[in-house]
Formats: C-alpha cells, structure tokens, sequence
C-alpha cells in the first residue's frame, strides 16, 4: 500500500481544526478511496508536541510543532515521513521559503517530490513581505524544475513555462464530496424553510467580505440588477461598510447579509438560490464556486484563473469582466445552466481526478520500503 504526504506550509486559518473543507483532507481521502494511505501535516505553532487525528481508515493527521514567520511555517524536522513509511509528498506549497528543505530531505531519502501550485508569487498587502517572498521564490523554482510540477490553472501553467520551469500538466483543485449534505426538497420548499421570497430572482454570494474578494461590488451589481435579490454568507473587514453603503443606496431591503453559517446551512442556499455570484478578479480556484457548481447553482463570474478554467462560458455558467456584463449576465441564467454546472463538478473537479493522476507518478507495484 503506497503511503502518501500531504503537508502544509500556510499558517493562516485553512487547516486550522473544526474547519470545514480542508483541501489536504478532502485529498487525503481520495487517496484513501483508491487504496493508499495519507498523512496530512498541519503546522501547529505554538504547540508543545505533536497530536494525530485518524479521522477514517487510511487517512491520518499530523499536526506538528513549527517555528512562524508571519503565515509561513517552518518545520523543525521531517522524520515523520520515515516513521509513516512515505513513499511521495504532495507538496502545494506555492512560494513558500520551507519547500527547499523538504525536497532535500526527500532526495535523501527517496521520497518522490512533486508539486501541485496553485500560485507564485506573493499576494500579500504589504509591498515589504511581497518583495521577500518573490525574492525567496527563486529557491522554490529550482526546485520545481527538477521535480515533476502540476499547475492548478492553465494561467499557472503559462507563469511556470514563463519561469523556465516545465509543467507536467494541470492537476486543478477538487471538491470533497463526503463533507457535502443531501439537501432535500424543491427550491420553493427551501425558500419557505429559509423564509425566502418563493417567487423573487435571488443570488447567493459566499466568501470573506475582505478587499480582494471583491464584496462592495455588490452594490453597483444590485442597482444594476433591480429585480435581484441578494443573500451574502460572510465576514471580513469591509462587511461593515457593505452594510452601509447598502442602506445609504435603499437596497438593503433587497439583502440577506449572514456573517457565519454552519457548512450544512450554506448548501441549502446554493440549493434555495437562482444564482451564484463570485466578484474576485485574482480567484485561484474557489472551493464556494464548486460547491456551488456541484449545487445545480449557476454561476455568474469575473474572468479569474480559477473560474476562467472551471465555467464554460455558456454552457455551465457566465463569465464576465464588468459589473454591468455581470448584471447582465443575470438576466440569461437558465435551469438547464445549473444542470451543467453539476456535470461540470461531476466530471472534472473532484479530488479523485487529482489523486489518480498523481498515482501515475508512482511504481505501479512495490513499495519502495519493502
């Protein structure tokens, strides 16, 4: 049985515990299903001494101790892939500084090292960290183009070749159908259960209510689309001023504004709702875009990465580079958009899609530790 690493770099909340929808988990779990073991690593800075999870069969989690520097971890060592019998690392890495070690480790010890990159260089707010952490990226590319590589979207592709480094094809993101409830009933059902309007054209927008995704775009987009309503899930640091700027502009009757919601709540709106909006122009992927997508909930978009390669402009969805093509864009959703959307995630976007390619990297028969 092949034992496959996953481990994670980013300090910041995505693998933190009690959340939901960890990509390292929901990877590790088609691993599972087709027959390997998986070791999630999550950094836990802060902490004295490991603790593990084994959340199903064949899946386990790590989550060690590391030194910090702002949302990069540092892990003091990689002995846990000798003790878990590793035959590969999954490395999403990206520009993190820490990826160098662990390839050198794996050298070492013949550990096969490939890479799924979802970005390159750093996106962070403030022009010090961005010029560091592109500096730093050099060491990461040196890397990369030694070891197999695999780029989320074909704009990652492109970045790699443009860097020199060659790209061994797209392995895009995929969606963990074990975390996502049936919802049953009709959409006029949910509506009356969630005390929605049964009759009214409604959009859902979930994602954090920070600048970079976008959210006080909705105003100009309500205003343009006057016979849509709007349910917005999330939180950040412009949720305040969209509150504000939605009543000072007399759409907030127009609003449901929800800060939080457990998992299961939020896919019963993308169930309940006519339409899902995403207003980032910089998406990697969107895991709510998928969700949505696997919802039957058409999607309506701004040219990203991430939804430029998983909407079929058209056919599962609309994408578009302005609010008022957005609003637009609205008016030409159909039930038969919301079918496709589903094949679309049914077809090309689940975990299993990445895992089966990445197996091909490995011996089709031994383990390399005996």
């Amino acid at each position: 049985m092949k034992t496959i690493a996953i481990p994670q770099f980013y300090c910041g909340p995505s693998g933190q515990k009690g959340l939901y929808n960890r990509q390292e988990v929901g990877l590790a779990r088609a691993f599972a299903a087709l027959g390997c073991r998986a070791v999630v690593l999550y950094p836990a800075p802060g902490a004295a001494a490991p603790t593990v999870e084994n959340p199903e069969p064949n899946v386990k989690i790590y989550y060690l101790p590391v030194r910090k520097l702002g949302a990069q971890a540092f892990f003091s060592s990689w002995q846990v892939l000798l003790d878990e019998q590793v035959d590969a690392v999954h490395v999403m890495g990206d520009n993190s500084p820490g990826v160098p070690s662990l390839y050198r480790f794996c050298r070492k010890h013949g550990i096969l090292f490939y890479s799924q990159l979802g970005a390159l260089k750093s996106t962070s707010g403030r022009a010090v960290v961005r010029a560091v952490m592109d500096l730093l990226l050099h060491r990461n590319l040196a890397v990369y183009k030694k070891t197999p590589t695999f780029a989320k979207t074909p704009a990652v592709a492109a970045e790699l070749q443009s860097l020199g480094v060659p790209c061994a094809g797209l392995m895009p993101v995929g969606l963990d159908t074990a975390i996502i409830p049936d919802v049953p009933g009709t959409r006029a059902d949910l509506r009356r259960a969630l005390k929605l309007d049964v009759d009214a054209k409604i959009f859902v927008f979930v994602g954090r209510l920070d600048a970079y995704k976008k959210p006080l775009d909705l105003v100009p987009l309500l205003e343009a689309a006057p016979d849509w309503q709007a349910v917005i899930i999330g939180q950040g640091t412009q949720g305040a001023e969209l509150a504000r700027l939605l009543a000072a502009r007399g759409l907030a009757a127009r609003c449901r504004m929800i800060p939080q919601l457990p998992n299961e709540s939020v896919h019963v709106y993308y169930h309940a709702c006519d339409a899902f909006v995403n207003l980032n122009d910089q998406e990697i992927f969107g895991m709510s875009l998928l969700e949505a997508m696997f919802a039957g909930c058409p999607p309506v978009a701004r040219h990203a990465p991430g939804p430029d390669l998983i909407i079929e402009d058209g056919l599962s969805g609309w994408l578009c580079s302005t609010v008022p093509q957005l609003a637009e864009a609205l008016g030409r959703i159909t039930p038969e958009m919301g079918a496709a959307a589903q094949r679309r995630i049914n077809e090309h976007f689940l975990w299993q899609n990445s895992a089966e390619l990445a197996l091909t990297l490995l011996p089709a028969k031994g383990n390399r530790h005996g």
